[in-house]
């Protein structure tokens, strides 16, 4: 739901957003993400949220006969990105009675240049396009650039020249998984790489992907390989982080799961 969904004039959805950032930093009670869980599976997913919004809302079209010509356009663009996607949403497109598509697929010619050097010089110097919104290159807003270039690859607006040429220099550039997690891993890998000591955040960050590995992407298991984090890598080592002394929600969540008699 979006964040400004509300129930029974309680911010529901800013609220979901808030256990989602919660999850995150690794501050939730199991049994708090237990319940949610067991209302909906998907509730916070390893990939892009908006893309599970646009699956909720093709799969209601789908299933009341109404589905307009941009859903089906979303439908299709994910059956061409099919290999990238994370198995779960393989299988949540293929209850809608989806399936990758075979054989070339068209893409639609170039109608934009490059940014100077095709963003090959950043990528040379960093080994990745991870890049921040506001990141610029001789002057080039790179960082916007390369989030136009990631909205129309999502859309399957992308010219095959400048998916190519992206792909070439950073195969991650435009991953099925939330863009965030991407830099935390560049971040992580550069200071791994450097034998320098990992600030909090990203120490907060390793050890999640240790609890939550199994729900990864497969590729994002192999990209946690390179820096020596894996399912049980760090799990000794992880603090118990589950109360931080804010549970002002609480009285809410009762309402919304109340315990059992």
């Amino acid at each position: 739901m979006a964040e400004r969904t509300r129930h029974n004039d309680y911010p529901l959805g800013n609220w979901l957003l808030r256990q989602r950032h919660r999850v995150a930093d690794g501050l939730t009670d199991p049994a708090r993400i237990a319940a949610l869980n067991a209302l909906d599976p998907h509730w916070n997913p390893p990939w892009p949220l908006a893309w599970q919004r646009a699956y909720h809302r093709a799969r209601a079209a789908t299933t009341s006969g109404n589905l307009t010509a941009a859903q089906g356009r979303w439908i299709t663009t994910q059956t061409r990105l099919w290999d990238s996607l994370h198995p779960t949403q393989q299988k949540l497109l293929a209850d809608l009675g989806a399936a990758p598509v075979t054989g070339a697929v068209p893409t639609p010619t170039a109608t934009r240049r490059y940014p100077p050097g095709g963003g090959l010089p950043h990528a040379a110097a960093h080994g990745h396009l991870a890049v921040f919104k506001q990141t610029r290159h001789h002057g080039f807003a790179l960082g916007y650039w390369l989030i136009q270039q990631r909205r129309k690859a999502r859309a399957g607006l992308l010219s095959a020249r400048t998916l190519q040429g992206l792909t070439l220099l950073g195969p991650w550039w435009n991953p099925p998984w939330p863009f965030a997690w991407q830099r935390k891993y560049h971040q992580h890998r550069t200071l791994h790489a450097a034998g320098q000591p990992l600030p909090p955040k990203l120490q907060r960050w390793a050890r999640k992907q240790t609890t939550l590995y199994a729900q990864l992407h497969p590729h994002q298991q192999a990209l946690l390989s390179t820096i020596d984090i894996r399912p049980e890598a760090l799990a000794d080592e992880a603090p118990c982080l589950e109360c931080d002394g804010k549970t002002s929600e609480s009285d809410h969540m009762e309402l919304l799961f109340p315990p059992c008699r």
